[in-house]
């Protein structure tokens, strides 16, 4: 039977006379527990202390006993994730092997770890998905719905917690939003103008703003047509509540791959990220002597999520299970996707360190590189007859549709039809129409690739070159260095906020991506820009 098990009560210590509230220096949890000898150990308790503490079963009531101090705050968060945990078990929730981590020291907020050893395959979490707030009609207000079935789905289901939100404690989610967040205060959409300017990245700022615009666009659609739809919200409590729907929402789907739609699932939506990572060693601040032998920074070193979930079963259940083995006290992460440092900043509010799937785009299509590289190379494309200029233009539009017609029926080639923007990526890899646009124009002749022409190694080289000058170019517009921006997040300028961490990070990856492919695909023939030497 599924029971509910929190952290070691809290006592009344005297010292000096005066009272205080301890508990003993352990992060307290709450944790489900369903199979035999779960509770051996007796109260769950964090594995990571601060300091040697007496067990749950030990008095600590002496003078002499060195505890951490819990504070209010603490024992309200810990009574909270209680009665959260006790709401989801009565709503058909049920797991093993998992803790509720409240926040600590790390700043790394709320989580599920482990709190017993968990074996590869082993189910740790089974939610119906009945109990989450999902983006259906159900809950809207009758008269709003009409608005809201046109509406994006963050703005559906953000007013769906804005609704349950006014009703307080008559709300029969009010156990779970009293731990979900007001607002993911990383969110560019709670960015101000500065800070989104601030990315320094022209894609970023664009759908930034094109994602507040969105925004303010739905509140003053809804405001006037449907108003009972935002529960009185005004524009920043509504933006706030699509940064948090944005940054917890799962994606369903049925086993067969039907019926995908979108959910708040309590509990589940504290599995944080973790994923493919390049080795610390392949950053740009590598020193010494692994700055000259630097891993690469693809293929990913490694994969650090432990947790995966299935998809919808036939019965309305979602379930979790263990991918690697966890010991007590590990965090119980899950994959948010192999995704672009994009995605994960403007839906979750933060941007993953090391991620070997983020890219930079450095052409806008096709005509933009080849009008880029006309300019860039009068050498090659003036000094002849215009014959000859048409000549590579062709072979190179050829290579192009070539490469295309190659890689049609392949994931890449799925990604070439939905994303016109030519990327390099971490590892300097760099988008295949680009590579072959360019080393086309280098062989195209009259007797070029357009009429079979083989391209060579060196025309591949001289194609890997370019585009190492474009990302130098890119790197030289960006108004802060890597230096610059890792002494920002050190606090050298001041207090680190969410958004400043957010912002600065973000940009400092895209840094990281087009230092790599200068190194790796100008084959050190190419200086970085000076700030970087």
């Amino acid at each position: 039977v599924t029971s509910v098990r929190l952290a070691p009560p809290v006592r009344v210590a005297r010292r000096g006379g005066a009272t205080t509230r301890r508990r003993v220096s352990r992060v307290a949890r709450a944790s489900f527990v369903d199979q035999p000898g779960d509770d051996v150990a007796g109260p769950a308790a964090s594995t990571k202390t601060k300091e040697k503490a007496p067990t749950a079963d030990v008095a600590a009531e002496t003078e002499d006993a060195h505890e951490y101090v819990e504070s209010d705050e603490e024992v309200r968060e810990r009574q909270a994730v209680g009665a959260l945990v006790r709401w989801c078990v009565e709503r058909g929730a049920t797991g093993s092997g998992l803790s509720v981590r409240l926040p600590d020291e790390s700043n790394k907020g709320r989580g599920l770890e482990a709190s017993r050893d968990v074996a590869v395959d082993e189910p740790v979490l089974s939610l119906p998905l009945e109990m989450g707030i999902c983006d259906a009609q159900e809950g809207h207000p009758p008269e709003a719905w009409e608005t809201m079935m046109n509406a994006p789905w963050g703005v559906r289901l953000a007013c769906r917690v804005l609704q349950e939100r006014k009703k307080g404690e008559d709300s029969e989610y009010a156990p779970y939003l009293a731990l979900v967040p007001v607002s993911v205060p990383g969110s560019p959409l709670l960015y101000d103008d500065d800070e989104v300017v601030g990315l320094q990245y022209p894609p970023a700022v664009a759908e930034a703003r094109e994602m507040r615009d969105a925004v303010r666009k739905w509140h003053g659609i809804l405001s006037t047509k449907c108003p009972s739809a935002l529960a009185g919200a005004d524009h920043d409590a509504f933006a706030a509540a699509v940064s948090v729907v944005h940054s917890r929402t799962y994606g369903v789907a049925g086993e067969k791959g039907e019926g995908y739609f979108r959910a708040l699932l309590p509990l589940a939506d504290l599995l944080n990220h973790a994923g493919d990572e390049y080795d610390a060693e392949a950053s740009f601040f590598a020193s010494g002597e692994s700055k000259n032998k630097k891993p690469p920074m693809w293929p990913p070193a490694r994969d650090k999520d432990n947790v995966a979930w299935s998809a919808l079963d036939d019965s309305g259940v979602i379930a979790f299970a263990a991918t690697k083995p966890l010991a007590p006290g590990d965090e119980a992460t899950m994959s948010y996707g192999e995704r672009s440092n994009d995605h994960f900043l403007m839906y979750y509010g933060f941007a993953p360190p090391r991620n070997p799937h983020d890219d930079v785009v450095v052409f806008q299509d096709i005509e933009h590189a080849l009008s880029w590289h006309m300019v860039f190379h009068p050498e090659l494309w003036d000094s002849g007859e215009e014959s000859e200029a048409n000549a590579r233009e062709n072979a190179a539009r050829a290579a192009v549709k070539a490469t295309e017609a190659l890689l049609a029926s392949t994931k890449d080639g799925e990604l070439m039809n939905a994303e016109p923007r030519l990327k390099v990526l971490p590892g300097g890899r760099a988008d295949a129409r680009l590579v072959s646009l360019f080393a086309a124009a280098y062989a195209g002749t009259d007797a070029g690739v357009e009429k079979g022409k083989e391209i060579l190694d060196v025309d591949i080289d001289s194609a890997h070159a370019d585009i190492a000058r474009r990302c130098s170019e890119l790197l030289r517009q960006m108004p802060t260095d890597l230096k610059r921006d890792a002494a920002i997040l050190r606090g050298e300028d001041g207090e680190v906020t969410d958004a400043t961490r957010s912002c600065v990070s973000y940009r400092a990856h895209k840094k990281e991506v087009l230092v790599d492919a200068i190194a790796t695909l100008g084959k050190g023939a190419l200086e970085l820009p000076e700030a970087y030497r």
